[in-house]
C-alpha cells in the first residue's frame, strides 16, 4: 500500500508570484535513516541492484492510453511475468463483507501510517494489492501469466508520474511476496525495495503531486507527498542506492575489461596451438617427401622417431581440438555476459569471475600443449629447405586463416 499526505499552505499574491512549497516531513516514528541503510544493504545482497528504468519509457505507454501495458512492463523488469488486473476506485471506497464477516473491508490501513491523538489514521492510503495466498514462486513457469489485482485510487488517473511510483511500490509487494521475504508486509523495505530494483527515477519523479489554486488576493499551493518515506529519509535512500548503483557499474566494468582481454588472450593462445600443429604436420610430410640430407643429430634421432609413430599427430590433433571445443564451449556459455547488465546481482558477479578462472586454466593448459609442439617444431625445421619452409609458412598461414573464420561462425 501507499499512502498520501497533503499540506496545505496560502501566501499572498504578490504580483503573480506563486510559491513551491517543499517542506520536509516528519520521520516515521521508530524508523532512522540506519534502519533504511540496513535494509537497502540487505536487499541489494539478496536481490542485486538495477539501473533505474527510464520514466520517460514507460510514461509513453500512458501517454498512448496503454496503462496495462504499462503496468506489466513495469512487472516484467522486476522480473514477474504476471498478469496485472487494474480497479480504480474512490478514495472512500469500502469492499462489502462476505457472509459471516465483522464488517466492510475499507481502503485504507493504520498499520504503518501515522496515527493522531485518537489512533486514528491521518494519511490515506492511494492503491493496495490483493496478492492471493497461491501467489507462485518467483522465478517458477507458474508465475507466468498469473492474474494480480492491484485497486488504486481514481484520482491517480490525473497524476500519470504519481501512479506510476503507486505501481512501482505494489509491484514490489508482489515481489517480496513471491520470493517468502521476511520482510514482505514491511512498507519501509517494499519502497525501498522499488528503489534498489530499478525505479529509484520513477519514484523520485512521482512521489510529490503539486497543485495551485489563485484565489486573487492569496495563491493556495497543496503538496501531496506519497510513500513511506519522509523527504529526508527518501534523499538518505535515493543516495545510498545511487552510491552503491555507481560501485556496481564501476566493479562490473573492471571485471568484463578484465575477463575480454584474458578472452582475447585465450583465444589468441588456441590460435597459437593451431599455428604450430599445422607447421608440425607440414614439417613431417615434407621430411617424408624429401629425406634429409644432413645428418640427423642424435638427440633428433628420436624425436624423428616419436613422431612417425602410429598415434603421435593423432593425440595431439585430439588435444587441440579438444582445448578448441573448451574454448568454444566457454564461450558459449558466458556470450551473454559481455552485455552490460541492467541487474547487478552476486551471481552474476559470481558467474564472470567463474569464466575469468575457465579461461584461465584452458589458456594455461593450451600454452604447455603449445610449447610441447613447438619444441618438436623447432627440432624438425632445421632439416627442411629454405624453399620448403616458405611454402610451409604460406599454408599455415592460410590453415590458421581458414580456422579463425570457422570459429567466429561458431561464435
Amino acid at each position: 500500500m501507499w499512502r498520501h499526505q497533503p499540506t496545505l499552505r496560502t501566501e499572498p499574491d504578490l504580483q503573480g508570484w506563486q510559491e513551491d512549497l517543499h517542506t520536509g516531513q516528519p520521520a516515521m516514528q521508530g524508523i532512522s535513516n540506519e534502519y533504511i541503510k540496513n535494509a537497502i544493504d540487505e536487499l541489494v545482497g539478496s536481490l542485486g541492484i538495477k539501473e533505474s528504468i527510464p520514466a520517460d519509457t514507460v510514461m509513453r505507454l500512458i501517454d498512448a492510453g496503454r496503462t496495462k501495458e504499462c503496468v506489466e512492463a513495469m512487472a516484467n523488469y522486476l522480473g514477474l511475468p504476471i498478469s496485472v488486473d487494474l480497479q480504480y476506485v474512490p478514495a472512500t471506497y469500502q469492499q462489502p463483507h462476505s457472509p459471516g464477516g465483522n464488517g466492510d473491508i475499507r481502503f485504507e490501513s493504520n498499520a504503518l501510517a501515522r496515527t493522531d491523538g485518537a489512533g486514528r489514521g491521518i494519511e490515506g492510503i492511494t492503491g493496495q494489492v490483493c496478492i492471493p495466498d497461491n501467489l507462485p514462486f518467483f522465478g517458477t513457469p507458474q508465475l507466468k501469466g498469473f492474474r494480480v489485482t492491484v485497486r488504486i485510487s481514481d484520482n491517480c488517473r490525473r497524476h500519470p508520474r504519481t501512479f506510476m511510483a503507486i505501481m512501482a511500490h505494489e509491484l514490489s509487494h508482489v515481489l517480496l511476496h513471491s520470493l517468502w521475504h521476511t520482510e514482505k508486509s514491511n512498507e519501509i523495505y517494499t519502497d525501498v525495495a522499488a528503489m534498489v530494483l530499478g525505479f529509484c527515477e520513477v519514484m523520485s519523479i512521482g512521489r510529490k503531486v503539486v497543485t495551485t489554486e489563485d484565489h486573487g488576493s492569496y495563491t493556495q499551493t497543496l503538496t501531496t507527498t506519497y510513500g513511506y518515506l519522509a523527504d529526508e529519509q527518501f534523499y538518505f535512500a535515493r543516495k545510498r542506492v545511487n552510491g552503491i548503483l555507481e560501485g556496481e557499474r564501476a566493479r562490473w566494468q573492471d571485471l568484463t575489461h578484465r575477463t575480454s582481454e584474458r578472452l582475447a588472450s585465450c583465444r589468441k593462445q588456441v590460435h597459437q596451438h593451431r599455428r604450430v600443429f599445422c607447421e608440425l604436420n607440414k614439417l613431417i610430410e615434407c621430411l617424408d617427401r624429401n629425406p634429409a640430407t644432413r645428418k640427423i643429430r642424435r638427440e633428433h634421432a628420436l624425436k624423428l622417431v616419436e613422431v612417425h609413430g602410429p598415434n603421435y599427430v593423432e593425440e595431439l590433433a585430439s588435444t587441440l581440438t579438444s582445448n578448441e571445443t573448451k574454448l568454444g564451449e566457454v564461450e558459449l556459455l558466458y556470450s551473454g555476459r559481455f552485455r552490460e547488465p541492467c541487474h547487478y546481482t552476486p551471481s552474476r558477479f559470481d558467474s564472470l569471475r567463474e569464466f575469468n578462472d575457465s579461461l584461465y586454466t584452458l589458456a594455461s593448459a593450451s600454452a604447455n600443449d603449445c610449447m610441447l609442439v613447438s619444441n618438436d617444431v623447432v627440432a624438425l625445421r632445421g632439416y627442411a629447405g629454405f624453399f620448403e619452409r616458405l611454402k610451409i609458412k604460406r599454408q599455415v598461414r592460410h590453415a590458421v586463416r581458414q580456422g579463425r573464420g570457422k570459429a567466429k561462425e561458431r561464435r
